[in-house]
């Protein structure tokens, strides 16, 4: 198990410094200039496309967009569950107990109110109404890149969609397809296509494909029956509560060490006595238990000491930007900014982004499950283009799957996409010193992996990926028509991943 030995305390403090370096945004992985340092998200950060269409390259003479395909993440949403909220009031309700509120503090349990009030009213785990406009505006912005395959003429054009099944997907295949509705004429009642729903929370279940947008949690068969070994083995590293069990002893090693940075207690004890007095944080970290649980499933969510007790309120804090609206339509904007610097959320992203990075992303060199699991998703981005325009099936022309920040960071990983290339060395923690991985950048809300496939007359196929709609490389070693060129041939492709041609 990591200990607080001197290669953590230098550790500590590289990341420290590199924190403090920061980035232009909260969604940018590029190193600053200046030492300054911006609110930092992790994988809470709202959408912003990557790059502007109108500079993205032309497609070559000749060849014209013959079908498209989407994997998006849910847009920004409300708190998943009733207890970064519930937690960090019942902290203050103790400290307001004991007469231990700074005046800072004072002011932090109406805001937590504001905050559980607007959750409540929209409905825990559901899209904001910043996440229905940012599926909104992925939709508009994907009609306009290929308006001579998505067009308002001729007969309803067949557009295939899958969801987790979960209701956030749901809602964001909705408003993505209640928006597209204003620029393309497509089937809406069809199985094979998509089926209109009237509650955005819903979706026909035969559009609901699990084993590839839900695989982290849903174990092969049937068809999917050969990615059962990755899947255990996925099991394996990560573990499984329920089944008892218990991570990898590298994973508990990694996980353990983030926790152990002496960084850490720091920084929650600087966010917390800003709120509480000196005693009573002495006494949160002496041990205690605070406890929430779900009403819908009756998991436990504790705080334990300062560390927990900040983690909170972090969490709480993150959720801000996504639920911009909410707060407007309440009169008042929650500024939970107040209560967090900008240092302290850039360490509390960090330790974030490295949770996600160890379980979810590129994770240790010594093992590939957290990606692999994957592969049935992978596999069904490159049959869709093999079957519908190489073998000219032509059934529909975009299939469009929404699901969820487990599905996108592991598929970047197997992907080796930008910001997901490098795993880090066990025995050492991921650095941000010398890793790109950032969370705000791998998935923010509404994150998003398009590929667009042209044909011309001789048959040539080539595919453009976009990755947050910015033009992306495939990973090292596909090669591009030309230097530089967003487009690969997609046999090409195929032979870079390991596809039989």
């Amino acid at each position: 198990m990591f200990r607080p030995s001197a290669l953590t305390l230098a550790l500590s403090a590289s990341l420290t410094m590199t924190l403090l370096a920061g980035c232009n945004s909260e969604n940018d992985s590029s190193p600053a200039t200046t030492p300054s340092v911006d609110y930092q998200y992790s994988t809470k950060a709202v959408y912003a496309a990557r790059q502007d269409a109108s500079s993205y390259e032309a497609a070559p003479a000749g060849f014209t967009p013959v079908f498209t395909e989407l994997v998006a993440r849910h847009g920004s949403r409300s708190l998943s569950s009733p207890k970064y909220d519930v937690l960090t009031k019942q902290i203050w309700d103790a400290a307001s107990r004991q007469g231990a509120l700074t005046t800072l503090g004072q002011g932090l349990g109406a805001k937590v109110d504001a905050v559980t009030a607007a959750n409540r009213q929209l409905g825990y785990g559901l899209l904001s109404a910043l996440g229905k406009e940012e599926h909104a505006l992925l939709a508009t912005r994907l009609a306009e890149r290929v308006p001579t395959l998505l067009g308002k003429g001729g007969a309803p054009a067949c557009i295939r969609v899958e969801t987790s099944g979960k209701d956030r997907a749901n809602e964001s295949a909705y408003y993505f397809m209640e928006s597209l509705a204003k620029r393309v004429n497509f089937v809406a009642d069809s199985k094979d296509c998509y089926v209109s729903q009237q509650n955005p929370s819903e979706i026909d279940k035969g559009l609901r494909n699990k084993f590839e947008l839900y695989f982290h949690k849903t174990e092969p068969e049937g068809d999917y029956l050969q990615y059962l070994p990755a899947f255990q083995a996925y099991m394996a590293f990560v573990g499984d509560e329920e089944e008892g069990v218990t991570p990898a002893p590298e994973l508990t090693e990694a996980l353990d060490g983030l926790k152990t940075l002496p960084q850490t207690r720091v920084m929650a004890r600087a966010m917390l006595e800003r709120l509480y007095s000196k005693a009573f944080v002495d006494e949160l970290a002496a041990g205690v238990e605070y406890v929430a649980v779900n009403p819908e499933d009756g998991d436990k969510t504790y705080v334990r000491d300062e560390v927990d007790a900040a983690l909170m309120l972090y969490n709480l804090f993150i959720i801000g930007p996504g639920m911009i609206r909410e707060a407007q339509a309440q009169g008042a904007p929650w500024d939970l900014e107040q209560f967090i610097t900008p240092e302290e959320s850039a360490w509390f992203s960090y330790l974030s982004d490295a949770e996600d990075f160890y379980e979810k992303g590129p994770s240790l060199s010594s093992q590939r499950a957290t990606y692999e699991v994957a592969q049935p998703l992978l596999d069904g981005m490159f049959n869709e283009v093999q079957h519908q325009v190489i073998e000219g099936a032509s059934e529909h022309l975009a299939t469009l799957r929404f699901a969820h920040a487990e599905t996108i960071i592991p598929l970047a990983a197997l992907m080796k996409l930008e910001g997901s290339r490098q795993s880090a060395q066990p025995g050492v923690l991921m650095s941000q010193a010398s890793n790109e991985w950032r969370g705000g950048w791998v998935s923010p809300y509404a994150a998003n992996i398009q590929w667009d496939a042209y044909r011309d007359d001789r048959g040539k196929v080539l595919v453009r990926m976009l990755y947050n709609e910015k033009e992306t490389a495939f990973k090292a070693g596909c090669v591009p028509i030309k230097i530089g060129s967003a487009f690969y041939e997609f046999g090409e492709l195929k032979r870079c991943y390991g596809y039989p041609s």
